[in-house]
């Protein structure tokens, strides 16, 4: 072992020794390691290699069992940047490894045996990627991963129209009983369902990320549609009310709901910035829960207008003015939704379906114009800027009335606060969540580009430019971020061969953990940070759903960790304790526990419930299994 100080830092020289089984050799010892001025590590170049990971860990961490873990995956040259200096009176610790197609090399040994790391860079990166694109590990993602390797792993989950969905019946099978949903614990239950079952795992996030982003309520929706579908006041079914209310209503909202979610999932692959915010904002979801259905000319509704622009676009900060917000709610005016024929879907202006009974297939509730409850008059948005735009008066024509509207989405699309802002938005979910200027600015740039395949604000291009930024595989960002409650609840179905139909007791931990979907009634839609999920209540439900989900069989709420284990070779009898504990430490967590967690997890597993060493049995594996759940890092992402 070879040592030299900067800046209180040491170094291990390590060698690459077999990293997993290969037709061709992993690459041998990285020799002359050294750090010098700047924080900058150096090697010489190794054969075979064709890139280089680093490891980094402190004194202290040495000193409690902790070893260094992943700081440089696929280092392409033989130095790297180091530029934060240890805590005064600590060390670093750093260890390179080489990598080729066929392997990385190990820590190697020293006088007391194997040199030990916190898993490998390759294995945590694509648990990172896992957790972040997705709902976390599951078999088919881990061997989909494995045979593509990490880019074009990514590159597919950017194209999910790829990814064949039609042989998945564990995904097909639980849909078809909450597809079309009636209500909203069937509209949570789509999100569950697809979360822990389906392949395209990005666009079940991006579903997830714009349907929370133009965030609605269901409830209001639903309330809004008793009107149009009442309660019957004697026996029998009358033609204009509902026998068995607010079913009706309950199932028209969910089923405008779901349509939105799936616009926004597709649109998220394929359409524009501008397209989509004109989809959210002639939704009948958001015209009724920011009240643009109650904007008249003589009584503007500022609901919408402020959110939009503060909310979905700009950002706070982002230049607009209260003579925005006025004149935009002016905009608006007129707005508002009705049932239409499937031939008048795209028409404001059509005739609404006069008898709303007939069957929920013929017709959709969608958004309509009311030309005589709209302000004519001239507006003018952003005024004084360059973004300035003028609304001529069109009194007495009602397309240009309609076209009005088209011509402010385009002013607040194009306006450079809203591709910043929206750029951020996608970087706090997907990379960090405090996104510098830098990180923005790249996203920005690839808004700009005119090139990209759907022009200006091209979603996938700027969703792939998030995804491929170096940021995005930085190891010092694994693990910076907490899942939401729907997130960890899905994540830990994925990993255990989990069990639900999406609702039953699931539902149940969301709402107690605060995070329903579709049922938040704050314009903001739920947090992203993590500050905002973790307190004593909500980590509580975290594992009390470990401890139950894992220990449950039942088809609506359970999992089958005995099959998972069986099927991928690991036996349960007695005697195989550290083989199990290690299979669900991979799934969980990269393997990336200290010795002291891994050794608690199998002694645990050897024991029963009064400390006394015992042979395990299935129900025990279950135990196990919960108690690996309930590590505090599994919260994490």
């Amino acid at each position: 072992m070879v040592l030299r100080r900067f800046m209180v830092s040491f170094v291990w020289i390590v060698v690459g020794a077999a990293y997993r089984p290969s037709l061709a050799q992993v690459p041998g010892e990285v020799s002359g390691v050294k750090i010098g001025p700047a924080s900058t590590l150096t090697w010489n170049t190794t054969a075979g290699a064709i890139s280089y990971n680093i490891y980094r860990g402190t004194r202290a961490d040495l000193v409690a069992g902790i070893p260094p873990r992943c700081h440089g995956y696929r280092i392409p040259t033989n130095s790297f940047a180091t530029p934060l200096a240890p805590a005064p009176g600590e060390l670093f610790v750093y260890v390179v490894t080489a990598a080729s197609a066929s392997g990385e090399g190990t820590p190697g040994t020293g006088a007391s045996g194997v040199r030990a790391l916190l898993s490998s860079c390759e294995a945590v990166e694509r648990l990172h990627v896992f957790n972040r694109i997705g709902y976390g590990w599951s078999e088919w993602d881990r061997d989909r991963i494995a045979a593509l390797g990490i880019d074009a792993y990514l590159a597919e989950q950017l194209n999910p129209t790829t990814i064949d969905e039609s042989t998945n019946t564990e995904l097909n099978s639980r849909l078809a009983t909450i597809d079309p949903p009636d209500n909203a614990a069937e509209l949570v239950a789509r999100q569950v369902v697809g979360g822990v079952y389906a392949r395209r795992q990005l666009a079940e996030q991006m579903g997830n990320f714009w349907t929370n982003h133009f965030n609605t309520d269901y409830s209001k929706l639903s309330v809004y549609l008793m009107t149009p579908f009442p309660p019957c006041t004697s026996p029998g079914v009358p033609p204009q009310c509902d026998a068995a209310f607010p079913l009706r209503a309950n199932q028209e909202a969910a089923l405008a709901q779901d349509r939105e979610f799936d616009t926004f999932q597709s649109m998220a692959f394929a359409s524009t910035f501008r397209e989509i915010l004109e989809a959210s904002a002639k939704s009948p979801a958001m015209l009724v829960f920011l009240d643009t259905v109650t904007d008249t000319a003589s009584a503007p509704n500022e609901n919408y207008a402020r959110e939009i622009l503060e909310l979905s676009t700009l950002g706070v900060g982002g230049g607009y003015t209260q003579q925005d917000v006025e004149q935009l709610a002016k905009v608006f005016t007129g707005w508002s939704l009705c049932k239409k024929s499937p031939a008048n879907l795209g028409n404001p202006l059509a005739l609404c379906i006069s008898n709303y009974w007939v069957p929920l297939v013929t017709g959709q509730f969608v958004a309509t114009f009311q030309n005589a409850r709209h302000d004519c008059g001239q507006k003018v948005l952003f005024s004084g800027t360059p973004q300035q735009v003028t609304i001529a008066a069109d009194c007495g024509n009602a397309a240009a009335q309609v076209q009005e509207l088209e011509t402010a989405l385009d002013a607040i699309a194009s306006h450079p606060a809203t591709a910043r802002f929206i750029s951020g938005k996608l970087l706090e979910k997907f990379v960090n969540d405090a996104p510098d200027a830098s990180q923005i600015d790249a996203l920005v740039a690839e808004w700009n580009d005119t090139s990209n395949p759907h022009g200006v604000g091209d979603l996938r291009e700027v969703l792939r430019a998030a995804l491929t930024s170096p940021a995005f595989l930085d190891p010092d960002r694994i693990g910076s971020k907490v899942k939401t409650p729907l997130e960890h609840f899905v994540s830990g179905f994925r990993a255990i061969r989990g069990k639900t139909d999406g609702t039953s007791q699931i539902f149940n931990y969301l709402a107690r953990a605060q995070h329903l979907p579709y049922l938040d009634s704050v314009p903001t839609g739920w947090p992203e940070s993590g500050d905002d999920w973790v307190d004593t209540n909500n980590t509580l439900e975290r594992q009390n759903f470990a401890i139950n989900v894992a220990a449950g069989s039942a088809t609506t709420f359970g999992s089958d960790p005995i099959a998972l284990l069986v099927a991928n070779g690991i036996s349960t009898a007695p005697g195989n304790a550290a083989a199990i504990v290690d299979f669900f430490a991979d799934a969980l967590f990269a393997k990336a526990l200290t010795g002291a967690q891994r050794q608690a997890a199998i002694d645990f597993l050897n024991t029963d419930n009064n400390g006394v060493v015992s042979a395990y049995n299935n129900t025990r594996i279950r135990d196990v299994v919960g108690f690996l759940l309930g590590y505090p890092q599994f919260q994490e992402q």
